[in-house]
């Protein structure tokens, strides 16, 4: 469906995330995000205007683009067989992704809830995409990241969000 003419007029590159609103074409995770709250009723909270709130969720995004994302990818897709055996050092990829989610839990996430306080902002929507596939679908302990574990588990307990992710929870009951 992405190759579709129809898609590809959205975007050409033939990928997801990207949205038609109205004419507005958006094709990134984060614009997309920043733009539904701006727009939609009753989305105000997940980036308020208070300034502080802000700067933590812009704060978080480059280490998202740049660390979080690339590795627990790299890491998901190795571990369920979708990498090439010659592309994936099991090994050096977990230290990696576990590296990453230490510098989460303790620069990022600290003594809050979510990454910008007591409630769930988008860049909590960029982050948890990420790691619940890590929770959900691989070995990664998060034993050994005890805030991380609560993190996500707080994250759960959203009735909306566990609807949301019913996917990747089914995926990971089948392995």
């Amino acid at each position: 469906e992405t190759k579709s003419p129809a898609f590809l007029q959205i975007n050409p590159l033939g990928k997801v995330p990207a949205i038609d609103d109205n004419g507005l074409i958006l094709r990134e995770h984060e614009a997309i995000l920043r733009h539904l709250v701006r727009t939609r009723e009753g989305t105000k909270a997940f980036l308020p205007d208070d300034i502080k709130v802000q700067a933590l969720v812009d704060q978080y995004y480059p280490f998202h683009h740049f660390a979080v994302r690339p590795h627990v990818i790299h890491y998901f897709m190795g571990s369920a067989s979708l990498l090439p055996e010659s592309t994936f050092d099991k090994e050096k990829a977990q230290k990696q992704v576990e590296e990453t989610l230490k510098t989460f839990e303790t620069v990022f996430l600290g003594d809050k809830k979510y990454l910008a306080g007591d409630q769930i902002t988008i860049a909590d929507f960029s982050a948890a995409d990420e790691i619940l596939q890590l929770y959900h679908a691989t070995d990664i302990d998060f034993d050994r990241f005890p805030k991380l574990k609560a993190y996500v588990e707080n994250y759960l307990n959203d009735p909306v969000i566990l609807e949301i992710n019913k996917p990747i929870i089914e995926l990971a009951k089948k392995k």
